[in-house]
């Protein structure tokens, strides 16, 4: 049963939607999928059509500061059954103070794997939505997870902090969590007839080949995605015949096959180095194009 971060620092990226439609896309396989909603604004909470965030009455900021207190609360009643119709522990802005609380907590690194242990039995998959930072509380869901998914825009300017959140990740890899993986860069908000757009795709492909997973799905940029959000649905039922749904079952494939999935067809992911192709990423965007560079590995991708 892993649990996957979808996480870039970088907001407006695709992460909340990338989130909710991974999740719908992997419960049309069978699986049980529960969400945690890590954002302090509530957005993925919201997009799963639970509108008044302020309301919850349990939230995963309040779980986290019980925690951090020394008074725990079971994670399991928290959940709650979304309009999505995916269980959820919603999030919202008690997550800010959860933050400072968690600052002087023993053992402030693993709050959240150990709230969220009651689940673990009772769910296949796990997707936490992090918030656009790499603060304490977004340390503590890349201590408990098993995996990352890192939306990318196909933009110029948004790809610029994907060295940063590969950093993070091994900083991470290397004192809390020597086994998380990169199960991938997802290529996000894709004008397919932008010829901007489509560079940043090629680049980032290039650049990071054999050095971290870039998935072979990448998400279009497409309306139907905002609507759906906007009614509280994921795209699997707002739009379930169409393209953008598809685009979701095909990277849930994606996904249970880097999570090591056994009903799905196995792939060896490719290794290498995190941080060599990242920084040879960045100097490919700058100039126009991919640069080769002797290959230096400083942690291991996945």
């Amino acid at each position: 049963m892993p649990i996957i971060a979808v996480s870039n620092q970088k907001g407006g990226v695709g992460k909340t939607t990338s989130t909710l439609n991974l999740g719908a896309a992997l419960r049309e396989m069978g699986k049980t999928v529960l969400l945690v909603d890590l954002d302090p604004q509530g957005s993925l909470t919201v997009a799963a059509g639970v509108l008044d965030v302020d309301a919850i009455r349990l939230s995963i900021g309040d779980l986290l500061m019980a925690r951090a207190q020394n008074a725990p609360q079971d994670v399991r009643k928290a959940i709650i059954k979304t309009p999505a119709g995916l269980d959820l522990v919603p999030g919202n802005g008690m997550l800010s103070a959860a933050e400072l609380t968690l600052a002087t907590a023993m053992a402030r690194e693993s709050a959240l794997l150990v709230t969220l242990k009651p689940a673990l039995d009772h769910y296949d998959y796990i997707l936490i939505d992090c918030l656009p930072s790499l603060g304490l509380v977004a340390i503590n869901a890349l201590r408990a997870s098993d995996g990352v998914v890192i939306p990318v825009q196909a933009d110029f300017l948004a790809v610029q902090g994907l060295a940063q959140i590969l950093e993070t990740i091994g900083a991470v890899r290397e004192q809390l969590n020597p086994a998380l993986a990169v199960y991938g860069v997802l290529l996000t908000m894709v004008e397919v007839k932008k010829s901007h757009s489509q560079r940043v795709v090629a680049t980032v492909r290039h650049s990071l080949r054999d050095q971290v997973p870039v998935f072979d799905t990448e998400i279009a940029q497409h309306v139907a995605y905002k609507e759906a959000a906007e009614a509280g649905r994921s795209i699997l039922e707002h739009q379930s015949h169409g393209p953008a749904a598809d685009t979701y079952r095909q990277l849930a494939r994606e996904v249970a096959v880097a999570a090591g999935d056994t009903t799905v067809a196995a792939m060896a992911p490719p290794r290498g180095g995190l941080f060599s192709g990242a920084s040879r990423l960045w100097r490919g965007l700058t100039r126009g194009h991919a640069t080769a560079e002797p290959e230096r590995t400083l942690v291991g991708a996945a």
